[in-house]
């Protein structure tokens, strides 16, 4: 997706509010088609029928799908790290800090149930695939973020600082692995918040130990 450099201004004038708009609505029509039919089965036309724009305003944005599916990842991942990083600059004790981790991803997939039928299914794809580089690549610097802000806390509680990435892997497979095993099963997607939060810091007691 075409985005302004950071010297430059925003685009304000109508016609690029309307390629926003449509971009926009083909990544959210996008997300939730690939969630619900497949990714290898949701086709460019499906996305595009969804989102109500026409096939050629697709790839006046993305030059293919596996592009488009890589724009995804990044912008998934980049949500979810802008409501992690804030964790890190609050002073606090170590389990809290890996139970409060491991809380906001539980949140993050609860309340987008479809990101974690993303991530899964490009990490599934062929190796060679470029939907699958994208994934292991992008949410390996996730993995990296989380690591790094929690291998001090890790260490304290009995977990290697070398194997911070590990620790930093348990508690994001755990989050978007029950709302992605849960989805189909009809779980999870209506758990209170409290309970969601009981359930990050069981996590962080379990890892504690």
């Amino acid at each position: 997706m075409e985005r302004p450099t950071p010297t430059e201004p925003a685009p304000t004038g109508p016609r690029q509010q309307r390629r926003r708009l449509a971009a926009r609505r083909l990544s959210e029509e996008g997300l939730k088609l690939i969630a619900r039919q497949g990714l290898a089965a949701a086709k460019v036309a499906d996305i595009t029928a969804a989102a109500g724009v026409g096939k050629g305003t697709f790839f006046t944005h993305w030059p293919t799908k596996d592009a488009f599916v890589s724009d995804l990842l990044d912008q998934v991942l980049t949500d979810l790290a802008r409501r992690v990083r804030p964790l890190g600059l609050a002073p606090t004790d170590a389990e809290t800090l890996v139970a409060d981790v491991s809380a906001v991803h539980l949140r993050f997939f609860q309340l987008r149930p479809e990101a974690a039928a993303l991530i899964n299914q490009a990490l599934a794809l062929d190796t060679g695939g470029p939907a699958h580089q994208a994934a292991t690549q992008r949410l390996g610097a996730h993995l990296d973020m989380v690591a790094a802000m929690i291998a001090p806390a890790g260490e304290q509680l009995g977990w290697p600082r070398k194997r911070a990435r590990e620790l930093a892997l348990a508690l994001v497979a755990t989050a978007g692995g029950f709302f992605w095993l849960g989805g189909p099963l009809g779980l999870g997607a209506d758990i209170p918040l409290e309970l969601l939060d009981r359930l990050g810091r069981a996590l962080g007691r379990g890892l504690a130990r």
